[in-house]
């Protein structure tokens, strides 16, 4: 399992030197940074042995240009679940580590500004959202904190290797049944905010069960036999 880090706006100089050597902590080599506030020069101050990973971060000006070529994405956000929003149903840190994560050949985690954290719309293009669980008075972590909680977890689980399990459908393969579902969603279901709830529903549920390259062909081949039917009658 490979990983990438992903820090939109990152504001502190601090934060990112502290991260970039947390992520030499747990071996992971790629971090990205979208439109970064914080200088990297001045985070090599503070980045120890992780200065080798700040001189190859990679400086990306969309949160799109940073989650390419990955399998799977995971935006954090201390607001796990919010009644009525469809958008603030996350999965735990222990749920996604055990049961998700394992499966994928490159994730990224992507987190957001100290100030703010990350919009609603760069939520969305997350494939799930996690949450570390704390103290529900004061739940908000440091960005480097989270970042070092998620790594830890993560790296007790990057030494196990899968034996005699199928190969796992690519990004590609779950984008190509998602554009199918997606359609058959706009001929059934209106008003628009009502489309949008219902494909990311679609997008977290297939991306939550981790489906091998044959299911995957399977239900690429059911999805397209309903469009084609349900084009036959409208």
């Amino acid at each position: 399992m490979e990983i990438r880090v992903v820090l939109v706006g990152i504001e502190g100089a601090v934060n990112l030197g502290v991260i970039a050597r947390t992520c030499a902590n747990f071996n992971v080599r790629e971090l990205y940074l979208v439109n970064p506030k914080a200088s990297v020069e001045e985070a090599m101050r503070y980045s120890a042995h992780g200065k080798n990973v700040l001189l190859s971060s990679v400086v990306v000006n969309s949160l799109e240009k940073a989650l390419e070529g990955v399998d799977l994405s995971a935006a954090t956000s201390s607001i796990g679940y919010s009644e009525g929003d469809i958008l603030r149903q996350a999965i735990s840190l222990e749920d996604f580590v055990n049961n998700i994560a394992p499966r994928a050949r490159k994730i990224a985690i992507i987190f957001g500004r100290e100030s703010t954290g990350l919009t609603r719309g760069e939520l969305l293009k997350a494939d799930f959202l996690v949450t570390i669980p704390a103290n529900p008075e004061y739940p908000v972590l440091n960005v480097s904190q989270a970042v070092a909680i998620f790594l830890w977890e993560l790296w007790k689980k990057r030494g196990a290797k899968p034996k005699n399990i199928p190969p796992r459908a690519s990004r590609e393969d779950l984008e190509k049944v998602l554009g199918v579902v997606n359609e058959i969603t706009s001929l059934i279901v209106s008003p628009s905010d009502k489309k949008e709830r219902c494909n990311l529903v679609w997008k977290r549920i297939l991306f939550r069960s981790v489906p091998s390259t044959q299911e995957a062909r399977v239900l690429l081949y059911w999805a397209q036999r309903i469009l084609r039917t349900l084009s036959k009658t409208s």
